[in-house]
């Protein structure tokens, strides 16, 4: 008996989450667990090559969605984010308050995964290593 709010749910939602969940169930779950978990390699491989460290100090702690990697010391995500921005890369800068400002996280989930004949993980590596090059050359 105390007046609340009341709104209809948004049909634009139900049909985004409609839309969504056919897409992500239109293959076993199995096939798209093991691409992401091969997409992660071969991102972590490359940072690993590019000489920097991930976040995540045992690999049972790793994400297969994402990849947190630390900076070279003395570079900075304002530094670097741009950089790979101007490639057409985003990338997303820390989260944890205590080192935000020496790492940064690269997403690999989703359609830049299961499609790989948009080269999309290709060229946010390609970004990565261009865009480190250009800010250490400064």
């Amino acid at each position: 008996k105390k007046p609340s709010y009341f709104a209809t749910p948004s049909p634009q939602l139900i049909h985004a989450l409609h839309t969504s969940l056919t897409q992500i169930l239109s293959k076993p779950l199995e096939e798209r667990f093991k691409q992401h978990r091969e997409a992660s390699q071969k991102v972590k491989k490359a940072v690993a090559e590019l000489g920097l460290k991930q976040i995540p100090t045992k690999p049972e702690n790793e994400a297969n969605g994402m990849t947190a990697i630390w900076l070279p010391e003395g570079i900075t995500p304002p530094e670097i984010l741009p950089k790979l921005a101007s490639r057409g890369i985003i990338f997303a800068g820390g989260l944890h308050k205590e080192v935000a400002a020496k790492y940064i996280r690269f997403g690999h989930m989703g359609v830049s995964v299961t499609d790989p004949s948009r080269g999309d993980l290709d060229k946010a590596i390609k970004a990565l290593k261009e865009g480190l090059a250009e800010v250490t050359e400064k």
